[in-house]
């Protein structure tokens, strides 16, 4: 059964991977502000180049394109935002989600690579801010990696700390 803002498919919305709502009603303290979006982009090319990740290594690889696209999504969405712990670790592997889409074992060439970027684009955030937003991303990776969208969808449900509003018809 998907999650209902996911809709009949699947797929997760943009409002899965960041939403300003609750992250501004979520419990979860310290909030910290990320890296601007030149820095942020710089952060991921670094990272991905430390890595490998942006050499091509053959048509059977998906690495380079997983990353590519993982990089695209990610200074779209995330630069300059406040965020705690939780939100963080989950964005990220939402958006590893969005690009890989389905269980495999894609996800792991992912895992270190954007673990590590967590650190260049949390200047100045305690280190067991940035270890327990390491820890929620390998834990959502680990899900999309045996169960893809339903993993995920699992695991929000069970660990997402904002309570939804819930909103009558005659209050829109």
């Amino acid at each position: 059964m998907p999650y209902p803002e996911w809709g009949d498919f699947d797929v997760i919305s943009p409002e899965l991977i960041l939403n300003r709502d609750n992250e501004a009603r979520c419990p979860y303290h310290p909030k910290i502000a990320l890296v601007d979006a030149r820095p942020f982009d710089d952060a991921v090319e670094s990272t991905w180049n430390q890595y490998g990740l942006n050499e091509w290594k053959g048509i059977d690889d998906h690495t380079h394109g997983n990353a590519f696209n993982v990089q695209r999504l990610l200074c779209q969405m995330i630069p300059s935002e406040r965020l705690c712990a939780y939100h963080l670790g989950r964005s990220m592997a939402a958006v590893a989600l969005e690009v890989i889409g389905f269980p495999c074992n894609q996800y792991a060439p992912l895992v270190d690579p954007m673990s590590k970027l967590m650190e260049r684009v949390t200047i100045g955030a305690p280190p067991d801010y940035v270890s327990q937003a390491q820890d929620v991303f390998k834990e959502f990776m680990t899900a999309e990696q045996n169960d893809g969208a339903q993993g995920f969808a699992a695991l929000y449900r069970r660990t997402e700390p904002v309570v939804k509003k819930k909103v009558h018809w005659w209050q829109k």
